[in-house]
């Protein structure tokens, strides 16, 4: 079990769903609960929200990716390191790239700063470690090479399918030609609560759902101090 790490000269309090608080500048695998993971990305729109229609979730990204890993011959481990990929989005939020490198560029522009992305990497890696850690899982920097390629690749692929699916046939031309992901069906965006149960079954089904309830617990008790 890793010990938490202070990212900041002090405490960052941000709520959760019970109204406890926790220090996200401190990410610790004691806190992280994967049943609020699940709610939380449920609600976070990739592409800023854009597309027409509905918002696509973080939540749905993360399980469709992970079944498309396992419907193309890939284990339930390798599933299951893709769908917490963006795991730390429910702590972070979701900087999307363009944002991250409109600030970056302004930041360099008129500060003469260029660590913004830098920094967001950072505070995002971080998270990830406790996240994985919380699920028993290795923290990416010990994937294999292997699963570092599978992981990035599925990203990049879904990327674009979902791009073509929210967006258009115009949209592909912002990507390389990639095979897409073996999908049991043509993205359409779920709704909140479906998008929450696919994710908490997902997890359950590949991280193991005595892990999520005992972690559940663990991290309740965590902000019961506090």
């Amino acid at each position: 079990m890793g010990a938490a790490l202070n990212l900041a000269p002090e405490p960052v309090w941000s709520f959760t769903p019970d109204g406890t608080v926790i220090d996200i500048a401190s990410p610790d695998e004691k806190v992280v609960c994967f049943n609020e993971m699940a709610n939380s990305l449920s609600k976070i729109a990739r592409f800023d929200g854009r597309n027409p229609g509905q918002p696509y979730s973080v939540a749905q990204h993360s399980v469709l990716g992970a079944m498309a890993i396992m419907n193309e011959g890939g284990t339930s481990h390798e599933a299951a390191l893709y769908l917490l990929h963006d795991g730390h989005e429910y702590i972070t939020g979701d900087q999307s790239s363009p944002c991250q490198k409109l600030y970056a560029l302004v930041a360099r522009h008129l500060f003469g700063e260029a660590r913004l992305r830098d920094t967001i990497a950072t505070c995002k890696s971080a998270w990830d470690d406790a996240i994985y850690r919380a699920a028993g899982l290795p923290v990416p920097g010990n994937w294999t090479p292997r699963q570092k390629i599978l992981v990035k690749a599925m990203d990049q692929r879904m990327c674009r399918a979902e791009a073509l699916a929210l967006f258009g046939p115009k949209a592909g031309s912002q990507f390389e030609k990639m095979k897409p992901p073996a999908l049991p069906s043509p993205i359409r965006p779920w709704a909140p609560m479906e998008a929450e149960f696919n994710f908490r079954e997902m997890a359950s089904r590949l991280i193991g759902e005595g892990r999520v309830m005992n972690q559940a617990i663990v991290a309740a008790n965590k902000r019961g101090v506090r």
